[in-house]
């Protein structure tokens, strides 16, 4: 068992998070999942469902609570790895895989893979929109200027694919997926972009402070060292 996340680790972890009335309503483990993921330290990242899923055996929870919970996690290291790179998020998808109960896996696709590159687009242009506000107008265009084909992915695939699927991760959550894993790569640019952001996509400042309080702590752990500051709110 891997010595990065013991369980006196991962409870400090979920104490930093604002508490809420439900336990699937605090996605510190999506968040500690994407920090040890983006950390390359996939193995810690099975310690925290099962972390999480002793909390819902403490509290009797309903079945589909543990496959929310389950899914929620394999969803933010998926939106994650656009940022720190899918080889890790395939490692991570990986380790979690192992430990996962069949009954909570999913076996096909949860995104509509029939939509046409037009409604991919429009949606990730909407969500692009929404998450920069004000700010789009000049990020896109930076976008576009050093690279048009990285635009074009980005607003399109990365963001109409990938981040505009909400039906798991909430657009606040899916903020806070790449703020995690920004943390880890030492973007400071864009980790001032998306804290930000997720006050746009509906957290509150204490909520996005936890966040990066979760993951600046966990990359530390996992032997991060900064060339940067870290932005604050």
């Amino acid at each position: 068992m891997t010595d990065i996340a013991p369980t006196t680790f991962l409870s400090h972890l979920k104490g930093l998070y604002p508490e809420k009335p439900s336990y699937t309503q605090n996605p510190w483990y999506a968040v500690a999942a994407i920090a040890f993921s983006a950390s390359n330290r996939p193995d810690a990242v099975p310690l925290v469902l099962q972390y999480a899923f002793k909390d819902l055996d403490t509290l009797s929870a309903p079945d589909e609570d543990y496959m929310f919970v389950a899914r929620k996690i394999r969803d933010a290291i998926f939106k994650s790895g656009m940022i720190s790179g899918f080889p890790k998020a395939i490692n991570a998808l990986a380790a979690l895989h192992v430990v996962t109960p069949e009954k909570y896996r999913d076996t096909g696709p949860l995104r509509d893979t029939t939509l046409s590159n037009a409604e991919v687009a429009r949606q990730g242009q909407e969500f692009f929109d929404q998450t920069y506000g004000e700010t789009a107008s000049t990020v896109q265009p930076f976008l576009r200027a050093i690279y048009p084909d990285l635009e074009f992915y980005v607003t399109s695939f990365a963001y109409g694919y990938g981040y505009a699927f909400m039906k798991v991760t909430s657009p606040m959550e899916t903020s806070f997926a790449m703020i995690s894993a920004l943390i880890a790569t030492d973007t400071p640019r864009q980790i001032e972009w998306h804290l930000s952001g997720a006050v746009r996509n509906g957290a509150t400042v204490g909520e996005v402070k936890a966040v990066r309080a979760i993951s600046i702590e966990i990359a530390k752990a996992a032997g991060i060292v900064w060339k940067h500051d870290i932005p604050d709110l």
